[in-house]
């Protein structure tokens, strides 16, 4: 009897009600915003705007964008990927999961939401292996970074996200704040530059209400999960303080004096795991924890709120998700994280074709 089939039968009422919150879910963000409660949150920053408006005090700064990316239908890459990790049999599960490599032109569309809404932005920089991406136009403020580039040559080829994002702020050119992005984030509708840093060049933090304990009672222990508790011990010996909580899975407002003080706090720790081809269980998690966490605690960043729709991109939810976001034309969230993995395999067989034909409607406004 599966585990599905025994939760129907010893509780009904509970199988019922998580059948209908995977398929319409009530609460679309991990800062736990319930969805009639979004617009209250975009109100309340809209005021906080117009007040910040008011000070006399002006700080014109740079911010650029950084994406990481990779194109898996790239032959000469795949071969690369074929020798380099022959000999190599140290990654956990997941690490080499088909779906964290697969492209459906997300790159694509998030760098155009970022061009279209993000228009103070000044440099996209799109950090990638040796590999040019096909964007829509030409465009002066993308610059290509290959990861020669950044990285010490020892290190490389590497599959390893972490290893990529533990050496980002290295970027030739790269403004003290800047914003990190996957390609699967989205931003949603146009924002100001002090969503992600105050005029006085404060970081946004934008913290889930995932605990992360929580969540490893909860399920599987993946690569970035543990990346994660990697992380806590490290901080919690420098600043006597257990951080518990995970990001919201969205962009992340970064500065790269922050990132200095990390490799200069840990330089061992982070050192000891550029090695690895693919995830590893030393890893660290540089962009998405570490570095935003001591920003944090060092009094560069603060808790900010951040509407983020985060789905799987072969889950069940996401037709339902993406008749929801294009119903919410003049409430729209921050920004969207469209996920893609394995774990519902065959549920969706024409979830790129859906996924494409969502962005183009959503953008083509």
């Amino acid at each position: 009897m599966n585990r599905k089939l025994k939760k129907f039968i010893k509780s009904p009422g509970i199988f019922f009600r998580d059948y209908l919150n995977k398929r319409y879910p009530v609460k679309n963000c991990e800062q736990g915003f319930i969805d009639f409660e979004e617009n209250n949150v975009y109100l309340v920053e809209n005021y906080i705007n117009k007040l910040d408006q008011t000070l006399n005090y002006t700080s014109n700064f740079d911010v650029d964008v950084v994406f990481t990316w990779v194109n898996d239908q790239d032959p000469h890459w795949k071969n690369k990927k074929r020798e380099a990790l022959k000999e190599y049999c140290e990654f956990t599960e997941f690490s080499n999961n088909d779906a964290r490599f697969e492209n459906h032109n997300e790159l694509f569309y998030s760098v155009n939401s970022v061009l279209k809404y993000l228009t103070w932005v000044r440099n996209i920089y799109i950090v990638t292996d040796n590999q040019l991406p096909i964007i829509l136009e030409e465009n002066e403020k993308i610059k290509i970074v290959d990861h020669l580039d950044i990285i010490d040559k020892k290190y490389l080829p590497t599959y390893n996200s972490h290893v990529i994002e533990a050496n980002l702020h290295k970027i030739e050119g790269l403004s003290e704040n800047f914003i990190y992005f996957n390609d699967d984030v989205f931003v949603a509708k146009p924002l100001e530059k002090s969503h992600f840093f105050r005029k006085n060049q404060i970081a946004s933090i934008f913290v889930s209400e995932k605990n992360i304990y929580d969540m490893e009672k909860r399920g599987v222990i993946t690569p970035t999960l543990r990346a994660y508790k990697n992380c806590i011990p490290l901080i919690k010996k420098r600043y006597g303080i257990e951080v518990r909580n995970a990001l919201v899975h969205t962009y992340i407002p970064l500065k790269k004096s922050m990132y200095q003080k990390a490799w200069n706090y840990y330089e061992k720790e982070i050192e000891s795991f550029l090695k690895n081809k693919l995830r590893d269980k030393n890893d660290l998690n540089l962009a998405t924890f570490l570095v935003p966490w001591i920003s944090y605690l060092e009094g560069k960043a603060i808790v900010s709120t951040e509407i983020c729709y985060y789905f799987n991109i072969r889950s069940p939810v996401a037709k339902t998700q993406y008749a929801n976001l294009i119903s919410k034309k003049g409430n729209r969230p921050h920004s969207m994280c469209i996920n893609d993995s394995l774990n519902y395999k065959g549920e969706n067989k024409k979830f790129s074709q859906d996924f494409k034909k969502f962005m183009q409607e959503f953008y083509n406004e």
